[in-house]
């Protein structure tokens, strides 16, 4: 899943177009569930949108467009190892499966790797702020969901699970849900069968789910862990999962990959024209986690947060029974942000209404 901002991200990077063009569609609203009762908003302002690419297509084009900027991609080809020189990193050892190894030289070397980067191991980048897994997680492709009139992220909270369903392009859908510890041993035995209980008990579910089928397998983990590391040393900097991980509840991580992904572009382009590596690479050590210890945080509380009890979800109930009484809770909701939420949190929210206004008319001349 991508939010608007990692949308705009893809059309920084001149991809947008192509992920269009593969089908994905533009999800248009964001509905959450507390237990029965759900709320809906737009996924951004108007003209924006949200995205589920496939992985694999969006990994195929991300690479299409490096390549033809200039990147050599090898393929078939593996890492495995580093090379040194004076104590610093100056190249990599390459293996292509069913060919020879290699040694390539570079000027620095970047670990693109994921949660259990190599390069990270190699060069021994420390962990900081660093959080244990907190809910096992599973998901799975399904075709013939039925759909909603427009593309719509929907997340269930209740029973101290989240379910997510993530529409991707016509037909296509992908469902994940998050669980509890506790409930890991159980899940895991039957994984298949567990899941496609949960999903068909999920509000609205089982009778849009009755013409739905499988692709391949419910795929699994235990946990994501949680951590920053130190994304950069002599010759070498991390970026993506290798450098900040945290659990998937929030959706923020390909969006804060490639965020983090211009933030070393830009060090890496100050180093190149001259400027001295540990300042430039320091400050975007900096700049990363001044920007990304916020969206940290928020999704470790968002994910250790337990659902509210039958007696808070029965007073939703009769809270949203009534439209009058609906829209007073509405007013009072947002008189009362600012000592509702965090001041990051409030900021945040501040910044994206401003989004919503009607841009000013052009001054008459």
């Amino acid at each position: 899943f991508m939010s608007l901002a990692a949308v705009g991200a893809l059309k920084r990077l001149g991809v947008l177009n192509d992920i269009l063009a593969a089908g994905f569609r533009r999800i248009t609203r964001h509905r959450t569930w507390i237990d029965d009762c759900c709320f809906e908003g737009p996924a951004g302002p108007p003209g924006t949108f949200s995205i589920a690419p496939r992985r694999i297509v969006l990994d195929s084009i991300l690479l299409d467009h490096a390549v033809r900027a200039g990147a050599q991609f090898e393929q078939r080809t593996r890492v495995d190892g580093l090379l040194y020189e004076d104590g610093r990193v100056a190249g990599a050892v390459l293996q292509t499966i069913g060919g020879e190894r290699r040694e390539l030289r570079a000027r620095v070397v970047i670990g693109a790797d994921g949660k259990s980067s190599k390069v990270a191991e190699w060069v021994g980048a420390g962990k900081y702020d660093a959080v244990p897994a907190l809910r096992p997680a599973y998901y799975a492709y399904f075709h013939g969901i039925e759909p909603r009139a427009e593309a719509t992220l929907e997340i269930w909270f209740g029973g101290d699970q989240i379910g997510f369903l993530f529409p991707m392009r016509d037909g296509e859908d992908c469902i994940a849900l998050e669980i509890q510890p506790e409930e890991f041993n159980e899940f895991r035995n039957g994984h298949a069968a567990f899941f496609e209980a949960r999903v068909h008990k999920l509000p609205e579910m089982a009778p849009r789910m009755r013409n739905a089928q499988f692709e391949g397998k419910v795929i699994g983990v235990k946990g994501i862990d949680n951590f920053f590391r130190k994304p950069y040393g002599p010759g070498w900097a991390l970026i993506g999962d290798a450098a900040y991980l945290k659990d998937p509840s929030t959706g923020l991580g390909i969006g804060d990959a490639l965020e983090q992904a211009f933030m070393i572009a830009e060090a890496l382009g100050a180093w190149f024209d001259g400027a001295d590596w540990e300042a430039s690479m320091s400050a975007f050590h900096q700049k990363r986690d001044q920007t990304m210890k916020p969206l940290y945080d928020a999704t470790l509380d968002f994910t250790r947060m337990r659902d509210i009890g039958p007696a808070e979800q029965n007073l939703l109930k009769a809270v949203l029974l009534s439209p009058s009484t609906t829209r007073a809770v509405a007013h009072a909701m947002v008189a009362q942000l600012p000592s509702l939420l965090s001041p990051a949190a409030h900021g945040r929210i501040s910044f994206i209404s401003k989004m919503f206004a009607p841009a000013p008319e052009p001054a008459k001349t």
